[in-house]
């Protein structure tokens, strides 16, 4: 039983709470399934990451202490895990995480964000905690260490204060910028030291021996004064561990660190500024959602740091399965920050086995179909044939790693286990996963072959490919049959790029059928489970997008409420609290679908096609728009939308791959065709560069009127090609469109 005396956390105590609609009965009340979100802060040049929830409560690992604070005003001690005026918000759009409180006399504003190691910061980085007073009158502050984490209870066995170092369990863990004025203590024996804080009882002196606890429920409060306007700051360190081998196996040994100066830490603002210059790579891409372009920027970070090292990891789970990593992998190439997919690209080649699988995944089909789908990806939307070609060998070892595996499948006499994600539930969902997913990746190899100059290997990869098509085309026939089997195809459609997305009436049945399981336009985890997904809700609103359904915009509008106020998604979303219920609380993979879901909006580029603003809500209608260095399939594209009364005036600029060896593997019979059905399905082009006055759109129709093929001439009055030396057409004239390096501005 729970000490009715001891603080918990907010998402604890709300599920303990009898009174709480989040109450839970029973067994595994005290695991987080209700309110599992928090948000990531760190940098880019470590892993070791902190997660921060909902009330500021601060977290290194998901089985340590955490870090809380309490404020003492003039009334009484004021709790973030009780209060009811909390606001949280990250700064500039960064991972800096801000949680205020307000107080009588005005709020006390807590933010916490990661800095890399230098001068006075610990040899391994650390995570800044920072109290500032922005009330009228002085207040007390407490920083807590506490034994629970955003998940469950976790254990404290001993509490030390050596001058301004904090040492759980005999680890340095948090620097003072200066000595206490009081402190507190608290043990299984003792009880919450918040009950020593509330009680006015807190000394002046550290005790003798310092906090220790065989039970795991060491606690301490150290209390500072902070008068108005005032700031003081703490560093959570990050302390180097060294790996050494021994004739025993491996040994750890902290290196020894220089004295840390909180005060040296750089501020919010700067780190700001640093986080806005790393992602001046990204495309500048316009959505007219309220806050969807502040929560973009947000995801680019936050995918940053989830690509922080060598491979993609979870804070919470560990190493990302290659599956997975791989749909960060696309998200971040498609917003233009291709050294980290590249650099996750690699890592993933170090975990191929001699057989072309991968390690610890040897039953997982997908994952080296989903490798070589984001190799090709990668090639074509960074430019990069460098990485093609010093990939030949992986490439095509996967490639018929993956091909025997699928095939063996059905062969009994080689029959072999194979498994997917957790909504391919039902032998039948994970076929139609693995087969759409194997032909997919299979081409996708042959396409990563040809551009690396190598046309005999990939002319025999897409004979392998050509070989399961008929087995693909019968598996997504009975697809739209459950539930289950089309939501995993639909998935596996929309994430693998698949050919077979061109058969809009396959995909509308299927995208019909995988909806009957939606809450709220968000996608069931698993069939017949509540929790919602994120990542499924994403893929099933790009396949409306596909179809030209501007509904899809609800389920962008869904993201956009469960992700605010820190932009952060869990891996699995609580129906009824709108926070994380298991997995991963600020998830890599929902992150991705994000960033997936609102390039979606503004492109969706096939083989031979490109589609600007396939699809366009009425609301967003005669509202200029602009996208500027776009990576596509076919190059950088930049477009434009201005409105000329009730007409659209488009302007496009597609300049095509620098290296010829990626045109070169694309077919040259057929054209690259550029579209507009969110705004004028009838209209198309072959040009790379142009303008064109659209027809009205109608706001009471979906966009997906029938549109004509490539081959087909639009209706003359449907398109009005500008030309530089005509005069104004219907009243006025579209902006010209921009010389090569130019903006549309």
């Amino acid at each position: 039983m729970p000490d009715p005396d001891e603080l918990l956390p907010w998402w604890m105590h709300r599920q303990l709470d009898p009174s709480s609609p989040d109450v839970i009965i029973g067994e595994g009340a005290d695991l987080n399934t209700t309110h599992r979100s928090w948000t990531l802060v760190g940098t880019l040049g470590d892993v070791d990451h902190a997660a921060v929830d909902s009330r500021g409560l601060v977290s290194r690992k998901v089985d340590g202490f955490s870090v809380d604070w309490w404020v003492g005003a003039d009334d009484r001690w004021h709790l973030p895990s009780r209060s009811a005026g909390i606001r949280q918000r990250l700064v500039d759009d960064s991972p800096i995480v801000e949680t205020t409180m307000r107080v009588p006399g005005g709020e006390i504003v807590h933010r916490v964000w990661g800095v890399a190691p230098g001068a006075g910061m610990p040899p391994g980085g650390g995570i800044v905690i920072e109290l500032h007073n922005a009330a009228t009158v002085p207040v007390a502050v407490a920083i807590a260490l506490r034994p629970f984490g955003p998940i469950s209870r976790t254990a404290i066995k001993a509490i030390d204060l050596d001058g301004t170092v904090v040492r759980v369990d005999g680890h340095p863990v948090m620097h003072l910028a200066k000595a206490p004025s009081r402190v507190a203590v608290g043990s299984a024996s003792l009880g919450d030291s918040l009950n020593v804080v509330e009680s006015g009882a807190a000394g002046s002196q550290w005790p003798d021996g310092g906090v220790r606890c065989s039970e795991g429920r060491a606690s301490a409060a150290l209390l500072f004064p902070l008068p108005h306007t005032a700031t003081v700051r703490f560093v959570l360190e990050s302390a180097p561990i060294e790996q050494r081998r021994s004739l025993f196996g491996f040994r750890h040994r902290e290196l020894p660190s220089a004295p840390v100066n909180p005060a040296a830490a750089p501020d919010a603002s700067r780190v700001a500024a640093g986080w806005e210059v790393q992602t001046r790579r990204s495309p500048r891409m316009e959505l007219l959602e309220l806050r969807a372009d502040e929560a973009v920027r947000s995801a680019r970070r936050s995918a940053l740091l989830h690509a922080a090292g060598d491979d993609a990891v979870s804070w919470s789970d560990g190493l990302v399965g290659v599956f997975d990593a791989c749909a960060l992998i696309i998200a971040l190439d498609q917003h233009g920050l291709h050294a980290e997919a590249a650099k996750l690209l690699m890592g993933l080649v170090d975990r191929i086995d001699v057989d072309g699988r991968f390690e610890l995944e040897h039953h997982r089909v997908d994952a080296g179909a989903a490798w070589l789908h984001a190799v090709e990806r990668h090639i074509r939307l960074a430019d990069d044939v460098a990485l093609a070609r010093v990939s030949v060998g992986e490439i095509a070892k996967v490639a018929h790693r993956v091909h025997r595996d699928v095939v063996a499948l059905k062969d009994r006499r080689r029959a072999r286990r194979s498994t997917g994600p957790v909504w391919t539930t039902t032998p039948e969902s994970l076929r139609v996963h693995d087969l759409v997913w194997a032909h997919s990746g299979l081409n996708s190899a042959a396409t990563a072959l040809r551009v690396a100059e190598q046309p005999d290997a990939a002319r025999e990869i897409e004979k392998l490919a050509e070989g399961l098509a008929g087995e693909v085309d019968a598996a997504l026939a009975s697809a739209h049959l459950t539930p289950e089997s089309a939501v995993a195809a639909v998935v596996a459609l929309v994430e693998s790029d698949s050919a077979a997305l061109i058969d809009q009436v396959l995909l509308d049945a299927l995208v019909d059928e995988a909806s009957r399981g939606a809450v709220r336009g968000a996608v069931v985890q698993r069939i017949g489970e509540a929790a919602l997904s994120p990542r499924l809700t994403a893929a099933l609103a790009v396949a409306r997008i596909r179809l030209g359904d501007r509904n899809a915009v609800e389920a962008l509008r869904w993201m956009l409420e469960i992700g605010a106020p820190t932009w952060s998604w869990p891996e699995s979303v609580h129906p009824r609290t709108g926070d994380g219920c298991s997995g991963d609380g600020h998830s890599p993979v929902s992150t991705a679908a994000f960033l997936q879901l609102t390039r979606s909006f503004s492109v969706i580029d096939d083989e031979h096609v490109v589609d600007l603003f396939p699809v366009v809500p009425s609301e967003w209608l005669g509202q200029p728009i602009e996208v500027h260095d776009l990576p596509t399939s076919h190059g950088k594209l930049s477009f434009a939308v201005r409105w000329h009364g009730e007409r659209p005036a488009l302007l496009w600029d597609l300049r095509p791959h620098e290296d010829v060896s990626i045109s070169a593997a694309e077919s040259s019979a057929v054209p690259i065709g550029l579209r507009c059905t969110g705004l004028d399905p009838t209209w198309s082009t072959t040009e790379l560069r142009g303008e064109a006055l659209l027809a009205p759109p109608d706001p009471d129709l979906a966009a997906s009127a029938a549109v004509p093929p490539m081959d087909v001439e639009p209706p003359a009055d449907s398109e009005v090609l500008i030309d530089p030396a005509a005069g104004p057409t219907s009243g006025s004239r579209p902006p010209t469109a921009p010389s090569p390096g130019e903006s549309f501005s």
